[in-house]
């Protein structure tokens, strides 16, 4: 896995949440994802995925999401990614700051998001 390849799909991410376009996420995560998000039900598969952050982006009001990525391990067609993030809302708040590890497989030809956990930084 290159930094390019998981840049972009990390690029794409940013880009679903600040367009609203969660038809994007395709690209990112891979069709039988999991994403662990606190304080819901562990949710598996793409188009729960996808309504889960239709909802929380709406519900939150987040303008945008900017990851920073730490440290990515690769093991054959897997990856392991440990990251921050900043979710932004108000314009003149604070972005809220999240702590991340997300898992990656190679799905059709691309790495994509297997598994998806993240946290409040705070």
């Amino acid at each position: 896995m290159s930094n390019e390849a998981f840049g972009k799909t990390n690029l794409l991410f940013e880009q679903a949440i600040a367009g609203r376009d969660f038809g994007i996420l395709a690209e990112v995560y891979t069709a039988e994802a999991r994403l662990l998000s606190p304080g819901v039900p562990a949710i598996t598969g793409l188009t729960g995925i996808q309504d889960y952050w239709r909802s929380a982006v709406s519900a939150l009001g987040v303008s945008r999401a900017k990851l920073h990525s730490l440290e990515v391990t690769v093991t054959g067609d897997r990856a392991a990614e440990v990251g921050r993030a900043e979710i932004f809302t108000a314009p003149d708040a604070p972005p809220v700051p999240l702590k991340y590890v997300v898992l990656w497989k190679q799905e059709g030809g691309s790495w994509k998001w297997d598994v998806d956990c993240w946290n409040m930084d705070g």
